[in-house]
């Protein structure tokens, strides 16, 4: 017995919008082929309302990389606070190690940018001191905890960046972060994902004690990010 090398069918206008083709499968094959059509629906006498033949699917994909790290930036030039008056001694009270006079000023911006492209891209800045010391004698110091570091509100960036992403440690009513020798948190990012950065441009106050002598006092303060 031998099988026909071509069929021809003629369908319908419910099988297929009365669709004419050439198969060069055998009979059974092709009438396979008429039942994997599915998608092909039509109302009567109307043209088919989907394809007759099943659509056919690419898949595709790309990849996001990383254009950075996190960092952060401060002003390198020497901050000056300026020039105060010992607080001196009033000779009608008792004498105490109490503090007046101060001297301040606006250090300068810092800026935290982070280009990791992280899921979360939670990040912590911090700041410490060291002890300030004059020149002529450096026994003679002021302990950086009598310095104080106040943001004075911190500016997110980022596409869709919430003031509810950054927590500033000085913000509202808060005091003034007391600075030490040990790093401190000061600001940090949480809830947010993808680059992002924040700036800030912080007050140092420092209090005069009543030990201080006259000289000129240096010390670094020192932000870190992680």
């Amino acid at each position: 017995m031998h099988r026909p090398l071509f069929l021809v069918t003629a369908g319908s206008v419910a099988a297929c919008g009365a669709l004419i083709f050439a198969s060069a499968l055998p009979a059974a094959a092709a009438t396979a082929g008429l039942a994997q059509n599915p998608l092909c629906t039509t109302l009567p006498g109307q043209p088919p309302t989907t394809p007759c033949f099943p659509p056919a699917t690419t898949p595709v994909t790309f990849t996001i990389t990383s254009v950075g790290t996190l960092s952060i930036t401060v002003p390198t030039n020497t901050v000056s606070l300026g020039s105060e008056t010992a607080p001196g001694i009033d000779p009608n009270t008792t004498l105490s190690s109490g503090v007046s006079g101060d001297g301040s000023t606006d250090f300068g911006e810092v800026t935290v940018i982070d280009n990791r492209s992280l899921d979360p891209a939670d990040w912590t800045a911090t700041v410490s001191s060291t002890d300030f010391t004059t020149a002529t004698i450096p026994s003679d110091t002021i302990s950086a905890a009598d310095a104080y570091y106040d943001t004075n509100g911190v500016t997110g960036a980022g596409a869709g960046f919430a003031d509810g992403d950054i927590t500033d440690v000085t913000a509202g009513d808060a005091l003034p972060l007391n600075l030490s020798n040990s790093a401190q948190t000061v600001v940090s990012e949480t809830g947010y994902d993808g680059d992002n950065g924040a700036q800030w441009d912080p007050t140092i106050t420092v209090a005069i004690p009543a030990h201080a002598v006259v000289g000129v006092y240096t010390g670094t303060v020192t932000h870190s990010v992680s």
